[in-house]
């Protein structure tokens, strides 16, 4: 059997400086010289992606019914190639993800859509965190949601990431109705609100037995649902990044109760460890304070920074912990690390003698 090996340039055409030359041996068949020094190297990882988005688009767009199972497949998938991959080669798996037509089709979901542009600067805005906690892809009666988009937002709505934080606003409400059956009319700050959805939760709150509840954020748009939906509980809204717990009328005020949910997921360990000792400072002797942090390796955040472009900083439990390691242990009262019951967010409590 003879191989006939065809090529687009002439032996007479092939330069010397090409990394194969092909000559005429004397039986007049062709000869292969100068074979690469080493084997060509191969990014398998993007090869093996590529195939792989192909095949969950095509599952997307040809079988409606199972568009469960291949965003299964994708949330997975791309957790399985973060948890193997460098930081690098991962940067370059995001980049093929979102050049690839898949994330046209997961963009009719408009949760993923509005993590991705970022219509207020960052990712996890309140709008955003309200897809979550209302489990409607129609936030707005103009909305208008394809049908994919739909099936694509039912499957996110209840992945583990999602549930823990509806968990995360249930808790918090439990605690601010705790606090304020231990403390008359306890003053409580909460910092970066969002839209303040868990305060709505509180049987406290609503009935008028919490004190001074701050809500603070640097987001007007944000401040603005509170003030139109809270202000008639008590609920007073404060504009200001945290540099205002550093300095300002804000700094000098003291709590019952200090709280942040998603703030932490922003901060590296030199801010969270500052912000941390500062808060702790703000308690009134006996108060408490309340922060969270995602998990390393959940399952969605493959899924998150691929086709969201929702980055965030991870903790572990030793690592929350670690974040009150400049609050001084003689005015400790009680400190603790506890995970929520999907097991994707974990919380620091720190208590003021």
């Amino acid at each position: 059997m003879f191989v006939v090996v065809s090529t687009q340039k002439t032996p007479s055409q092939l330069s010397e400086r090409s990394p194969l030359r092909l000559t005429l041996g004397q039986s007049g068949f062709p000869r292969w010289h100068h074979f690469p020094a080493a084997p060509l190297q191969w990014d398998t990882d993007t090869v093996v992606l590529q195939t792989f988005l192909d095949n969950v688009s095509r599952r997307l767009i040809q079988e409606p019914h199972a568009t469960h199972e291949a965003m299964e497949e994708l949330m997975s998938g791309l957790w399985s190639l973060k948890s193997s991959a460098t930081p690098e080669s991962w940067q370059t798996l995001v980049s093929q993800c979102v050049s690839h037509p898949l994330r046209r089709l997961i963009h009719q979901d408009p949760f993923s859509q509005r993590s991705f542009h970022k219509p207020r600067g960052y990712a996890g805005d309140a709008v955003l965190i309200d897809y979550i906690y209302s489990r409607n892809c129609r936030l707005g009666e103009a909305d208008d949601v394809s049908p994919l988009g739909e099936r694509i937002f039912a499957f996110n709505r209840d992945t583990p990431a999602c549930a823990a934080v509806r968990a995360r606003r249930d808790l918090v409400a439990s605690v601010i109705d705790e606090i304020c059956v231990l403390n008359n009319r306890p003053d409580i700050l909460s910092v970066a609100c969002g839209h303040l959805r868990e305060a709505a939760l509180c049987r406290s709150v609503t009935s008028g037995d919490a004190g001074r509840f701050v809500a603070m954020d640097q987001d007007e748009a944000s401040l603005e649902v509170v003030t139109h939906e809270l202000s008639e509980y008590g609920v007073v809204p404060v504009c200001s990044s945290i540099k205002s717990v550093f300095r300002g009328d804000l700094a000098r005020e003291r709590f019952d109760f200090i709280y942040s949910t998603g703030l932490y997921d922003y901060l590296d360990d030199r801010v969270a460890n500052k912000l941390t000792a500062r808060l702790f400072q703000m308690l009134n002797p006996g108060g408490r304070l309340l922060v969270a942090n995602f998990l390393p390796d959940i399952w969605g955040v493959g899924y998150m920074e691929a086709f969201m472009g929702w980055n965030l900083l991870y903790r572990s439990p030793e690592q929350m912990a670690s974040v009150a390691s400049s609050v001084p242990e003689s005015e400790l009262a009680g400190k603790r690390t506890y995970i929520e019951r999907h097991a994707n967010i974990v919380f620091l409590e720190l208590t003021r003698n």
